[in-house]
């Protein structure tokens, strides 16, 4: 291949940045041209398309965001999207594409290799909710951006005798909030993998206050946790363009009823786009340089229609059809951890 593409869709995620110059370094070293697709998929309808130099990516391995741009886009959603995309991309030339993304970029990454458009994947989502990885780019720093908060909102918990409600992201899996839950000692987890009933958060409560006699606890709940009985829904009706449910307020809900059942002062606080706007911590650059690596490999040796999967501690060649329409959620083991030290 002479020349190929680089797109990142989706939300953005830190490590973004890692993964577009890694594969403009590998195209330099090739003599390979890079063309950047700005503003995602619509980016490309509207040829927001322009070469990618080594030059353009030095120092960015350390911010967050997408040099890229980035947005939700409805192409993908009809039939024959794939050609209006195909031909875009061959009216700049682009041979092949490496697709930056989660969930939903991977369907178009999948879509475009199997309607004869050679297209590979690199998984980039904060939720850590994409099958065929074991970790995604984005997700650890998210992670420690959680725990953070956490560390911090203890003493204000402490000072005050509070219940201490923090809303981390998650709309359909609980990773962030687990893996925050138990890296900054929270006492209980909240996500969509698991019911639970106010009853029973209100009771573990009331033990650790008035039988163990602590006089704070933390809760982290993900923004798409609810309760059996469907008190804490917060779809109300308003969705995105690409027709989800919008959510958010989910912890505000949950700090309200709980003040009211048990008496004690609750607060909330939603960590909402803090969690994905910090520098990317080491280990997810050096995810995001390795993924993106292989993904490169992946394209110029022919295998499109593939992810760059970290399986174990390799990242490994993972057919995008064994990916595409499943979701990696939190295990009962792994969940068992949260709550633990509750």
């Amino acid at each position: 291949m002479k020349r190929i593409g680089i797109i990142t869709s989706g939300g953005d995620a830190p490590g973004t940045n890692a993964c577009i110059r890694t594969v403009a370094r590998r195209c330099a070293y090739d003599g390979v041209e890079l063309m950047g697709i700005f503003d995602s998929w619509d980016g490309l309808l509207a040829d927001e398309v322009r070469p990618i130099t080594r030059d353009d990516v030095t120092g960015i391995v350390a911010t967050a965001g997408t040099m890229l741009r980035s947005s939700r886009s409805r192409l993908f959603l009809h039939a024959g999207d794939e050609e209006k995309a195909k031909v875009a991309l061959a009216k700049h030339g682009i041979e092949g594409l490496v697709v930056v993304g989660g969930n939903g970029s991977q369907t178009a990454t999948l879509k475009l290799a199997e309607a004869g458009f050679p297209a590979v994947g690199v998984p980039k989502t904060i939720d850590n909710d994409l099958a065929g990885t074991e970790l995604t780019v984005g997700f650890l720093t998210a992670v420690e951006m959680c725990t953070h908060a956490l560390d911090n909102l203890r003493a204000t918990a402490e000072s005050h005798n509070r219940v201490m409600v923090v809303e981390v992201m998650g709309r359909n899996v609980g990773w962030i909030a687990v893996e925050a839950s138990i890296a900054g000692g929270a006492d209980m987890a909240l996500i969509p993998e698991f019911p639970f009933t106010l009853d029973d958060v209100c009771d573990k409560l009331k033990l650790r206050h008035e039988k163990l006699g602590r006089n704070y606890s933390m809760i982290v709940i993900a923004e798409g946790a609810n309760d059996s009985e469907g008190v804490l829904a917060t779809a109300g009706g308003v969705t995105d363009k690409l027709g989800r449910p919008k959510l958010g307020g989910v912890g505000q809900l949950l700090a309200r009823e709980l003040e009211t059942r048990t008496g004690y002062d609750a607060r909330c606080t939603t960590l909402g786009y803090l969690q994905r706007c910090a520098a990317p911590t080491a280990v997810d650059r050096i995810l995001a340089t390795r993924v993106s690596d292989k993904a490169y490999d992946l394209l110029t040796g022919g295998q499109s229609g593939m992810l760059a999967g970290l399986r174990g501690f390799e990242v490994q060649a993972v057919a995008l059809k064994d990916v595409v329409g499943k979701e990696k959620r939190v295990t009962p083991e792994y969940y068992r951890l949260a709550q633990l030290f509750g």
